[in-house]
């Protein structure tokens, strides 16, 4: 090989050598800050990792409490009488109207007599003219002149006169339809010229004192409630009664599974009305109880009602809860412990078993 190739070589090499350093000799200078950086950027990252979630706490504690539950209901007439007519006839005259008070033996409607009046005076003189005969019968039968059963027959002939006019007389009564108690009269009574038969109605009677507030009860408080027992209501226009559950019903609603409840009250001077929407508190047993903020609710993965609270070692966990009732300001909750640390604010964005930062700073106790 001549000596021009073999320096040709040596130089070529030299060049491929100074390229590959680049490579294969450890960074210095510049490339030394680089790797400072990239490093610094992982334990930042590191850090903002390991940064624990804040929440905002409150600690509650729990309290006997007399649960009262709330049953949406009406105001009705203690007492709903139909005043029926006994005998057929026209309404000739009709003394009261929609809403009137009226006591018992008031005339509510007057039927004409019809020919009534002339039946009568015709049932009487049957009733003399069998009397006559039987007396004459019975003076014949004391002389031997007139046998015994003559007096027996003629005595029945009376009688049957007798209860003829007795029945007419009755019926006549009835044309005076009266009131049969103190009441209020409910919707239009039977109008003058409508022709009543025997069982229509002439006038419908409302008893207002006593009230009754009717409530549907659900089935799961039956157990706490007893005929006899005190019980409170609230009218949607402001009044508060008191009084006595007086009726409970055998059979449930088949719709909505409840029973219905009946608590008289008093309503002197009638001055409740009849169909106001009305809150019948039921006493419950006592009960302890948490009361918390409706926004401290949640729901877990499994669609269950409850609120995240935090254990030892500021862990979060989740406590599925029963509602007992619900106030203005709060609601009343069982299923917590005695004390418990609540999750007031950031229960959303935490999850059961993770490590939380707590924040006290609007710590307070319910």
């Amino acid at each position: 090989m001549s000596k021009s190739y073999l320096w040709s070589a040596i130089f070529a090499l030299a060049i491929i050598g100074w390229f590959g350093s680049g490579y294969i000799a450890p960074a210095t200078g510049d490339g030394d800050a680089a790797v400072a950086e990239q490093k610094q950027k992982a334990e930042n990252k590191a850090n903002e990792l390991a940064k624990l979630f804040l929440v905002g706490v409150r600690e509650i504690r729990a309290v006997e409490r007399v649960n009262i539950f709330p049953v949406r209901g009406i105001t009705e007439a203690s007492r709903k009488v139909e005043v029926r007519a006994r005998t057929n006839g026209i309404v000739e005259n009709q003394s009261f109207d929609d809403g009137d008070r009226v006591k018992a033996g008031d005339l509510l409607c007057l039927l004409d007599t019809g020919a009534r009046e002339a039946q009568i005076a015709k049932a009487k003189a049957q009733l003399a003219s069998a009397q006559r005969d039987l007396s004459a019968t019975v003076k014949l039968a004391n002389s031997n002149f007139a046998a015994k059963a003559k007096v027996a027959s003629d005595k029945a002939a009376m009688e049957l006169a007798q209860a003829e006019l007795s029945q007419i007389e009755l019926d006549m009564k009835w044309t005076r339809i009266q009131s049969p108690i103190d009441g209020v009269l409910h919707g239009k009574p039977a109008q003058s010229g409508s022709y009543l038969q025997a069982g229509s109605i002439c006038a419908t009677l409302h008893v207002m004192d006593p009230l009754i507030v009717a409530a549907q009860v659900p089935e799961r408080l039956l157990p706490n409630v007893t005929e006899g027992m005190l019980a409170g209501a609230k009218l949607v226009t402001g009044e508060t009664v008191e009084g006595k559950i007086t009726s409970i019903a055998m059979s449930s609603d088949r719709e909505t599974r409840t029973f219905r409840v009946e608590l008289e009250i008093s309503n002197n001077g009638e001055k409740l009305r009849e169909g106001i929407t009305t809150e019948l508190y039921i006493n419950l047993p006592a009960v302890t109880a948490h009361k918390l903020p409706a926004s401290a609710l949640t729901l877990d993965d499994e669609g269950r009602l409850g609120v995240r609270i935090v254990v030892d070692g500021n862990k979060v966990k989740f406590a599925p809860l029963e509602i007992v009732s619900q106030e203005a300001d709060g609601i009343w909750v069982t299923g917590l412990a005695e004390t418990a640390m609540l999750i007031v604010e950031g229960q959303d964005f935490v999850v059961d078993g993770q490590t939380v930062e707590v924040s006290t700073s609007s710590l307070g106790a319910s």
